[in-house]
């Protein structure tokens, strides 16, 4: 009895597997041999996407039947797992650590389950710095006594980094929220000094597009309304209402982002309010921005460094509490302060 195309095919098709069939005359088939019968193969073959068809083809015009290597195919899936990219949490190593070992346990005989296994003990090495309190950071897997010793400089870069790839990205209301973290969170920081160029030229740009629509509003405006005018009437009222519905959502997020207290808002090109209240704030943090004298901002990074080293050794208790008042003094945020009076001795 022959084997049902219905039956094997769409099953292992479904699966992602295939065998290519090489004719004599050049001609290759993906599909699977089903059955061989006399002197004939009967293959079922994927003509499209969504055609699958069944052929008889003679032996005596094969070449070679290549079987897909499952395998390689497998392997295909988890190979870029590794190198990891910087800022993975636990769950992320979890997953990754997961997938590889899937792959060493289903095809532990492979010729590849050596590099698996390779991947696999990066990724627990990885995992463990992160469980301990460690970061990968510029491709640099930093233990978490480190971390701690250079936390307020190390976080500070790790803020910015998030506004430069946002900004990247063209995403530039999220890469200006982000840097507004990262002014809040390290106003004394390098990294914070060093992007204000950056957060300059971004609102710019903004400041550009906000123009732009500002100016175009009242005309785009009147062509959506005129455009469900021409709407015919049965529709018309369905057309608004989706329009209204849509800008209720968008009032109600604005309103969500106000209340939380978010500064850079999402926009609409078709409300005002937020369109006016972003132009003017883009107006005054780029003045503001180009007549900040840098040369005034303490070095929150350096003052970081030293009351660690001091606190670190043996203070007396006058050198602990100097080395704190320092560090706020040079505006170093709450969280850092109380890493600071954490090592100040008890007596």
């Amino acid at each position: 009895m022959k084997p049902s195309l219905l039956a094997i095919a769409p099953f292992a098709l479904s699966i992602g597997l295939a065998d290519t069939i090489r004719l004599k005359d050049g001609t290759e088939f993906e599909g699977f041999v089903i059955s061989e019968e006399g002197g004939e193969y009967l293959v079922a073959v994927q003509v499209t996407k969504t055609i699958r068809d069944q052929r008889k083809i003679p032996k005596a015009d094969v070449l070679e039947v290549i079987a897909e290597k499952k395998d390689e195919l497998a392997y295909e899936k988890i190979k870029d797992l590794v190198p990891t990219p910087d800022l993975l949490e636990l769950e992320d190593y979890d997953k990754r650590i997961e997938a590889v070992e899937g792959f060493i346990g289903e095809y532990g005989s492979s010729p590849m389950a050596k590099k698996a296994s390779e991947m696999l003990k990066t990724l627990d090495e990885e995992r463990e710095v992160i469980r301990e309190g460690g970061v990968k950071f510029e491709d640099k897997m930093i233990p978490g006594d480190e971390r701690d010793e250079k936390a307020y400089t190390l976080d500070a870069e790790i803020a910015a980094s998030k506004v430069e790839k946002l900004a990247s990205l063209g995403q530039k209301t999220q890469a200006l929220r982000a840097w507004e973290e990262l002014q809040s969170g390290f106003p004394t920081s390098r990294a914070y000094l060093d992007t204000i160029p950056l957060a300059i030229k971004l609102m710019q740009s903004l400041q550009t597009s906000v123009e732009s629509q500002l100016a175009t509003l009242d005309e785009r405006l009147k062509k959506r309304a005129d455009g469900i005018a021409r709407i015919p009437e049965k529709d018309r009222a369905r057309s608004q209402q989706a329009i209204d519905e849509a800008s209720a959502a968008y009032e109600r997020r604005v309103a969500q982002e106000k209340e939380a207290g978010i500064k850079w808002l999402s926009l609409d090109p078709f409300h005002k309010e937020p369109l006016n209240a972003t132009q003017t704030r883009l107006r005054q943090e780029i003045q503001r921005l180009e007549r900040l004298d840098t040369a005034q901002v303490p070095d929150g990074d350096n003052v970081w460094a030293e009351s660690w080293e001091t606190l670190s050794g043996s203070p007396t208790m006058d050198e602990a509490r100097k080395a704190v008042s320092n560090a706020r003094s040079a505006r170093l945020p709450e969280p850092y302060l109380k890493k600071l009076e954490a090592k100040m001795p008890s007596n």
